[in-house]
């Protein structure tokens, strides 16, 4: 289990296809033929290490038992699903008055302030 998880972190940054994207379509330069080429390979490299890594991820978890999650999984997801909620409303600038629009007088910190005194 210990060599696979060192696999695992060793292989990721290595099989991933992000870090060899750019350099393969600056190689290609201006042939359209090699373009396609490279994007249907890159296409299902992805989908092939990705799809492996998911499969050996989902083999290690089912190895662990989370008995607690499995009782209180309903809980968790309600739990995690309201947080979200909370720190979008606290975060997310509905109003428009971000940055470039004119509405300097009011900070940041007065709005959040005037978020959770709505809350």
């Amino acid at each position: 289990m210990e060599k696979m998880a060192v696999a695992g972190l060793v292989l990721v940054p290595a099989l991933s296809p992000c870090a060899t994207t750019l350099p393969v379509f600056l190689a290609v330069g201006n042939s359209s033929s090699m373009m396609v080429l490279a994007i249907i390979v890159l296409l299902f490299s992805t989908i092939t290490v990705m799809t492996s890594l998911v499969a050996l991820s989902f083999y290690g978890a089912s190895q662990i038992k989370f008995h607690w999650v499995e009782r209180y999984d309903k809980l968790l997801v309600g739990s995690v699903l309201c947080l979200v909620g909370i720190l979008t409303l606290l975060f997310h600038d509905h109003e428009g008055h971000g940055h470039g629009h004119g509405h300097e007088s009011s900070t940041t910190g007065e709005h959040l302030h005037r978020k959770l005194i709505a809350l």
